[in-house]
């Protein structure tokens, strides 16, 4: 899988070389980070749903060819036996580049409300401390396109490869693609530096192989749904939010089946409450 994607990047480079010619000057460079701390009620991840407090350190920017989003959560923040994560792995990572095609080929690939193109990675990290964790990377071709009323927002669309998945049967393998958008759209100033965003993502996850045995055909599932939508009161330090998130078989879990004693719950409504300090 990973030889054909990549002969495809290559072919779509050939094809690509005679357009008009890119003004990379046009690119502004950037930088930004946040510092957020977040109540989720009912978040989902894994069969059961749960309740935290964690701290998020948030960043991205622009350096010519290299577009970057990224954060960390350390979970169970503040160390109460209360949360249904304390005892548990303690930080998630979540890293997402991309590489502009228009800038490494010079070239201006921009097409009606397409503004442009990427080599799209997503990496997510996270540690077990009583077995084997996560450890995932998407890959594929990204976009920022100009949607109606939303703006400009990243669409990718990536393949899976999965080398850590807590012990699951799809783990060192290419396994399922991720069609992916994120928007950030100000809805209301109320003054220069003050004013209202709409802002999330939706992630959906198919075409996984996730049933090598009898557990994963009664407990997982090919497919999983998660999309926030959030609004945020913004001030030029600090941000206040509340996003509801819609979770359909979360990570790959199968809702409503009776595992350990429990009801697996990945399919629902989850609240997340947050403020954020801005850097």
């Amino acid at each position: 899988m990973g030889n054909i994607i990549f002969k495809l990047l290559v072919i779509f480079g050939f094809f690509t070389i005679n357009v008009f010619a890119k003004d990379i000057s046009n690119i502004n460079n950037s930088q930004w980070a946040n510092l957020h701390l977040y109540k989720g009620v009912n978040q989902r991840g894994g069969p059961f749903a749960f309740d935290d407090t964690y701290v998020e350190f948030e960043f991205g920017g622009r350096y010519e060819w290299l577009d970057l989003y990224g954060y960390v959560d350390f979970i169970d923040a503040l160390n109460s036996k209360s949360s249904d994560k304390h005892g548990g792995n303690n930080f998630f990572v979540d890293i997402e580049p991309r590489v502009s095609i228009d800038y490494l080929l010079n070239k201006d690939l921009s097409y009606g409300a397409l503004k442009e193109l990427f080599f799209a990675f997503d990496i997510y990290y996270a540690d077990e401390p009583n077995g084997k964790g996560l450890k995932v990377i998407w890959m594929g071709l990204g976009s920022d396109i100009d949607i109606p009323w939303l703006g400009v927002s990243g669409v990718n669309f990536y393949t899976r490869f999965i080398e850590e998945n807590y012990g699951a049967s799809n783990e060192n393998s290419f396994d399922g693609y991720v069609a992916h958008i994120n928007w950030f759209k100000p809805i209301y100033n109320f003054s220069e530096n003050r004013f209202l965003s709409f802002q999330g993502y939706l992630d959906y996850e198919f075409g996984s192989n996730l049933k090598a045995n009898d557990f994963e055909k009664k407990y997982r599932t090919s497919d999983s749904l998660q999309s926030y939508l959030g609004f945020w009161l913004h001030d030029k330090k600090w941000a206040l939010g509340y996003g509801l998130k819609a979770y359909k078989d979360m990570t790959q879990w199968k809702d409503g089946e009776v595992l350990n004693n429990r009801k697996t719950d990945t399919t629902g409504l989850a609240h997340y409450f947050n403020v954020a300090y801005k850097f």
